[in-house]
């Protein structure tokens, strides 16, 4: 086979009619005395695309330039909910011209250092940590972060003084159950994960309220909470079914992962038992399984994370996203 050849940034500089430092600037960071045009910016980035140029990081790096890549710490074993915002966070990096390295160890306070350290190696300055949630972990926490220059994160964190992006589903929620009671149902019910994790506590909050502005008095008996042991949802829900399902009857339940909605529906057949169950992390399953779903809006997170990593002279009031309600 031909050997490729090796595209340098002069190449891209004479295709583009500019200078090497010009191009340099623009593909690699440099010099803030070097100053280039939004159209002289264009012609190079459009010549370096047409070339196939790849970007020298180390270059860039030592140029005092932006490595123009963002690392994000994720939940080790993450549900859906982790993994569309993800995708999305990826998906909003690249627009802007940056890539992604992830983490996936929010269970272990080393691997996260292990892997925060990898990350600076490879001239990281900017995180994102979508695992915002450390009641026992703070001290940790605090000192893996401690030289970090720039992090934000999803949710409010255990963490003083850090921005971050917050998330809602009352609105959702309100929507939901009004339409819910406009179809009759009345013993409306939660099933949700352990309340150790804050973003449960949230939405069996918000559920309450939700409830309230609909003229209904919550029901503790009518939430669940699902064991931390085990994660595979058939025996929490085959324990739901025993605890609280079958005794309380309700008539409708909100059940936020895919999952456990599809195992509910299987533990129903042959009961008798008939539940409207509703879904809440748009996972693309709650189509297969005929169970509609609120959208968390992961783009509009995506973006929120991102315009506060980017841009921390901007930084103000806390973003708050709101879940949008998708009527089935």
């Amino acid at each position: 086979m031909k050997k490729r050849q090796k595209i340098h940034l002069s190449d891209v500089a004479r295709l583009a009619g500019v200078s090497s430092s010009a191009a340099g600037k623009v593909l690699n960071g440099g010099s803030d005395q070097i100053r280039v045009g939004t159209e002289t910016r264009r012609r190079i980035e459009d010549a370096a695309r047409k070339l196939g140029y790849t970007r020298n990081m180390a270059a860039s790096i030592l140029a005092g330039g932006n490595s123009r890549l963002i690392g994000v710490f994720v939940d080790s074993f993450t549900p859906y909910r982790g993994l569309g915002l993800l995708q999305e966070i990826e998906r909003a990096c690249t627009r802007a011209g940056y890539r992604i390295m992830t983490s996936f160890s929010h269970d272990s306070i080393a691997d996260m250092k292990a892997d925060y350290l990898t990350f600076r190696h490879y001239g990281i300055t900017d995180f994102i940590c979508c695992a915002h949630d450390y009641p026992d972990s703070r001290d940790e926490i605090q000192g893996l972060f401690a030289d970090a220059e720039n992090v934000v994160f999803m949710e409010k964190p255990c963490l003083d003084n850090v921005p971050f992006v917050r998330t809602s589903r009352l609105r959702a929620l309100t929507d939901m159950i009004a339409d819910a009671r406009a179809d009759g149902f009345r013993r409306l019910g939660l099933l949700h994960a352990s309340q150790v994790n804050a973003s449960e506590r949230v939405l069996r909050e918000e559920f309450r309220r939700a409830l309230r502005s609909n003229g209904l008095e919550p029901d503790e008996k009518l939430f669940f909470e699902y064991p931390e042991d085990p994660a595979d949802p058939v025996p929490r829900i085959r324990l739901a079914m025993e605890k609280m399902i079958r005794t309380q009857k309700p008539d409708f339940l909100y059940v936020d992962d895919a999952g456990h909605a599809a195992a509910l529906q299987s533990q129903m057949e042959g009961t008798g038992l008939k539940i409207k169950i509703f879904g809440g992390n748009n996972d693309p399953f709650f189509d297969c399984i005929g169970v509609g779903s609120c959208d968390p809006c992961y783009d509009k997170i995506a973006a929120s994370l991102l315009d506060l990593l980017l841009h921390p002279e901007a930084r103000g009031d806390i973003p708050v996203i709101e879940a949008v309600y998708k009527k089935r």
